[in-house]
């Protein structure tokens, strides 16, 4: 329902809100603060995104090469982009959602999860976890709501956790890539707890989870360098 949603206080229960999932809103005394997220979806991705898309509607032509090709054909190439960022944003959040529930096994909040059939959900799972163990990760809290009331802004953390010994803001990514804007959103989460808890964070990490094994990888570098 549209009028679901999760309340949070803040500040010792001075700030008192809600965040509503479906719509991935924050309300905060009958106002909407803008999100962490939001903000930075402001900023031009085209670079990236535009080579992208048109490497997706060649390759999705490329096979048809030697026949004739139909405008209906042409018209879904052109889409094609679309469909493979919707597909990648729902493997996202399998991801991710397996990696929150090894976090609350982890800290004794419930059974460890069952590994997903997925394979790709799986490639990720395993990362994850090679991380943990590699970095001696100690964690102390997840998807937790952070509010900054000097710069009125607010959004969720992935991760807050002890990394070999120091204590760090870690944000898990699912993406091909790791781009400069998660600089930008782990330090506005940082600053925010920060100015609420007083804490004094050592260091921050961002977490690229693959969604594919090292030969699938390699594959698509030499089509895309071909």
């Amino acid at each position: 329902k549209m009028s679901d949603f999760i309340p949070f206080e803040l500040y010792k229960g001075k700030v008192k809100g809600k965040f509503f999932p479906l719509s991935h809103q924050y309300w905060i005394d009958g106002k909407r603060p803008p999100s962490v997220t939001g903000l930075i979806g402001i900023m031009d991705k085209s670079r990236a995104l535009v080579p992208w898309a048109l490497e997706e509607a060649v390759k999705s032509l490329l096979p048809r090469l030697d026949k004739k090709l139909t405008e209906e054909e042409l018209v879904k190439a052109w889409f094609v982009s679309e469909e493979k960022k919707k597909k990648a944003a729902d493997l996202g959040t399998s991801i991710h959602s397996w990696c929150e529930h090894y976090i609350l096994s982890d800290m004794g909040k419930e059974n460890p999860p069952e590994m997903s059939e997925d394979k790709a959900v799986q490639i990720g799972a395993e990362a994850f976890m090679a991380w943990h163990d590699e970095h001696k990760v100690k964690f102390i809290s997840s998807e937790r709501v952070v509010y900054s009331k000097k710069h009125h802004y607010i959004g969720t953390l992935d991760i807050e956790a002890k990394v070999d010994g120091k204590l760090c803001l870690i944000d898990l990514k699912s993406s091909n890539g790791l781009y400069n804007s998660v600089r930008m959103q782990t330090a506005a989460y940082v600053k925010a707890d920060e100015e609420e808890s007083g804490k004094n964070y050592q260091g921050r990490w961002a977490i690229r989870l693959s969604k594919e094994t090292e030969d699938e990888y390699i594959e698509r570098m030499e089509l895309k360098n071909q």
